[in-house]
């Protein structure tokens, strides 16, 4: 084989072979790894041997690819670990057809049957698992839980503290799984959290750290400087920590001049989000960058306005990206706010709107007018929502009252109407539970 001909080792396929059993055996039943006797070191021990590998590329590189290998590693165990959760629990709960009694959102379930049919096309692809709890998204793990809170409540100290952690993990995720380069502070959060989490289930599960004492990669990396690792690194390959705006401009001119055929906008919006994305490893927002930023904000919002709802979902998510950082949230609020309420107020429910919307504060006197309003026009998808996606915590102050209208207009519902009534239980629930941790930390004080 030729010196400069890159190759892949045995060993490296042989790797790759091991993912692949992992993924199939977790994405069925976690579970069913532990009880076989997996021994998670001996295979870590090859995932991080990376010396086969025979191509021109820089170390520093490679060993920052070994970090984020650690990191999406731990978040595949505990992502499946945490759809292992739901099934157990619901199955206690429910049964085995507890898929049908869990209140699961309408768009998810769309999302799952569209995904079941497009892979149905790829027979050579295997299926994802034996439920469609395995269809889902990380984030979406997250929502069901929450829409499901009777059931789950038991587990966890409150609902706030699962849904932070899972909320967390997710933004890191969306990182790893579009090869954004993690600081070291947010590997130590996946491992605080997803440790913090398996010990408050019981699960005998921990994060598994590649880099041991006496490798060649801890030897590395403390007798480096992290910082000036990072900083190295930054130098070296900008694109990975660095915004590409002459990407974004560019996509922008030919989402403007329609210029993108429909079955590709989905990856033109994708790749202005991943660019949005690297924000998280920005610290300081230069005034040059800030006013491009400010561009791309002001030419997101002028598309959306021409589209149809299709195009405001999907530019709102690349819009939520804005609020990782306080400057640019600033922008986000400054540009868009006026027309995001104007969307709302017309009756566009969507889930990043009303992320948007809580961020800033919208709610905050309308919340109780908003919910009743809702139940009196039998408006079930929009409470959900707001259920799953609004910090009910910010209203604590209003939660008697609160409390009080919910039960007078529960009262009223016929039992016909089974899908209001839960979703006007959940927000009861969601108040309840913050009176009782509200008295518990003063019962703790005293």
């Amino acid at each position: 084989m030729g010196k400069n001909k890159p190759y892949l080792s045995k060993r490296f396929l042989s790797i790759m072979g091991i993912l692949i059993a992992i993924k199939k055996n977790l994405a069925t039943d976690l579970i069913a790894i532990k009880e076989s006797g997996l021994i998670f070191e001996r295979k870590i021990d090859l995932l991080t041997n990376f010396e086969d590998i025979s191509i021109d590329f820089p170390k520093k590189m490679l060993d920052w690819g070994k970090t984020m290998t650690e990191v999406y590693f731990n978040l595949f165990i505990f992502e499946n670990c945490i759809r292992s959760f739901i099934k157990e629990v619901s199955i206690k709960a429910y049964g085995k057809n507890y898929w049908e009694k869990l209140n699961i959102k309408i768009k998810i379930k769309k999302k799952i049957e569209n995904r079941k049919k497009n892979e149905s096309l790829y027979k050579w692809l295997s299926i994802r698992g034996g439920s469609d709890l395995y269809y889902t998204d990380f984030d979406e793990l997250r929502v069901i839980i929450s829409n499901n809170w009777e059931i789950f409540q038991i587990y966890f100290p409150k609902e706030t503290w699962i849904i932070t952690y899972l909320e967390d993990l997710y933004k890191i995720r969306n990182k790893i799984a579009h090869n954004i380069p993690i600081e070291e502070s947010e590997k130590n959060t996946v491992e605080t959290h997803t440790n913090n989490i398996y010990k408050q289930l019981g699960v005998d599960l921990k994060y598994v750290t590649f880099f041991r004492e006496g490798s060649v990669q801890y030897q590395f990396r403390e007798n480096e400087n992290s910082e000036d690792y990072y900083r190295d690194i930054r130098e070296e390959h900008p694109e990975l920590s660095e915004i590409d705006f002459e990407l974004i401009f560019d996509y922008l001119d030919m989402l403007e001049k329609g210029e993108i055929p429909e079955e590709n906008l989905n990856n033109t919006f994708n790749t202005i989000n991943r660019e949005l994305m690297k924000l998280n490893n920005i610290n300081i927002i230069t005034p040059q960058k800030y006013v491009r930023l400010e561009e791309i904000c002001r030419r997101l919002l002028t598309f959306m306005k021409k589209k149809d709802e299709k195009i405001e979902s999907r530019v709102l998510s690349i819009l939520y990206s804005f609020t990782y950082k306080q400057r640019t949230s600033m922008i986000l609020k400054n540009q868009c706010y006026d027309y995001l309420i104007e969307l709302f107020e017309n009756g566009k429910y969507y889930t990043n709107l009303i992320r948007i919307l809580d961020l800033y504060g919208y709610f905050n006197n309308k919340i109780e007018t908003l919910v009743v309003g809702a139940i009196k026009e039998n408006k079930v998808r929009l409470l959900n929502d707001l259920v799953g996606y609004i910090d009910f915590s910010r209203y604590k102050d209003k939660r008697k009252n609160f409390i009080r209208t919910l039960n007078q207009e529960l009262s009223k519902i016929g039992l016909d109407n089974a899908n209001l009534t839960d979703v006007i239980k959940k927000i009861i629930r969601k108040f309840e539970q913050l009176t009782v941790f509200i008295n518990r930390d003063l019962n703790m004080r005293e």
